[in-house]
């Protein structure tokens, strides 16, 4: 996709990362079911994910949410290409 991820944090929700990238200006994308797909290009290439249940792009973050028996480790390379990498 072309974005790099700056760094990844945790939130309060063990099975959710927030993803600070480069600004993305006007661009807020959410989907909650991961099942419907989504039009936007970069959404639905971390919903390419498996594992990947919903997704929240607003501007300048991704947050990413994933199932439990998926977890992060496993995850963490595959949407670091989907969004286009990560810096850390």
């Amino acid at each position: 996709m072309g974005y790099t991820i700056k760094r990844v944090e945790e939130t309060p929700n063990p099975l959710a990362r927030k993803l600070i990238v480069e600004p993305m200006p006007g661009r807020i994308v959410s989907v909650f079911d991961a099942s419907k797909g989504s039009d936007d290009p970069l959404a639905a290439a971390i919903l390419g994910c498996d594992g990947v249940s919903n997704v929240l792009i607003h501007m300048e973050f991704v947050s990413v949410c994933f199932t439990d028996q998926t977890g992060w480790g496993v995850l963490k390379s595959q949407i670091g290409k989907a969004i286009g990498g990560i810096d850390e």
